[in-house]
C-alpha cells in the first residue's frame, strides 16, 4: 500500500526533476493519444468494425459503469486528500473539484480498449498492454489515484470490453 509520505515524495520529485516529471506525464496523461493513433491505423486497414467495437466498449466503461459507481461512492484524489496541486493538461486532465477517484477512468477505459484489441488484433493490442501497464503506475505517481482505483478500472474495463464482444461483435460482424 502506497503511504502519503510516498505521495508527497513523488509531488516533490516531480516539481524538481523535469525529467522525471516529462516520463511520468506522457504515460500518465498524454499516452491515451496513442489510442486515437491506433485508431485511424486500424480504420486506414479497414478495420472499422474492430474500430467500432473499441468505442463501445469505451463508452460503456467511461460513460456508463464509471459514472455510475461515481453516483453511489465518492472517494478522494490522493492530491485531493493531502491538498497539494497536481500536474493537469489543458486538453487531457483537468483538475478535479469533485471526488471521483474510484475506478480510474484512464484504467478503465484504456482496460476496455486494450481488451477488445486483443482479441482482434494480439499484435496491435500487445502495445496497448504497455500502454496501460505503464499509464496505471503513473496515475498513481501523479497523485490521481490509489492502487485500488486502478487495479478496480482494469478490471471493470476487462468486463466491459467482453459485455461488448459477447453482445455487440455479432451484429457489428453480420
Amino acid at each position: 500500500m502506497i503511504t502519503d509520505q510516498q505521495y508527497l515524495s513523488w509531488h516533490q520529485k516531480l516539481s524538481e526533476n523535469k525529467l522525471f516529471r516529462r516520463f511520468w506525464v506522457f504515460w500518465g496523461i498524454y499516452s491515451v493519444l496513442t489510442f486515437f493513433v491506433i485508431s485511424l491505423y486500424l480504420i486506414i486497414i479497414n478495420q472499422w468494425q474492430v474500430v467500432v467495437l473499441l468505442l463501445s466498449a469505451f463508452v460503456l466503461a467511461r460513460h456508463i459503469v464509471s459514472p455510475l459507481i461515481f453516483t453511489v461512492y465518492k472517494k478522494a484524489r490522493p492530491y485531493q486528500r493531502l491538498q497539494y496541486r497536481t500536474i493537469y493538461s489543458w486538453l487531457m486532465s483537468r483538475e478535479k473539484v469533485i471526488h471521483n477517484s474510484f475506478p480510474s477512468d484512464h484504467a478503465i477505459s484504456f482496460a476496455s480498449i486494450t481488451a477488445v484489441l486483443m482479441y482482434y488484433s494480439p499484435t496491435i493490442g500487445w502495445l496497448s498492454v504497455v500502454l496501460v501497464l505503464m499509464s496505471g503506475p503513473a496515475r498513481i505517481i501523479l497523485g490521481y489515484h490509489d492502487e485500488k482505483d486502478i487495479l478496480a478500472g482494469w478490471v471493470l474495463g476487462v468486463l466491459s470490453a467482453w459485455a461488448v464482444i459477447y453482445w455487440l461483435a455479432p451484429i457489428v460482424f453480420q
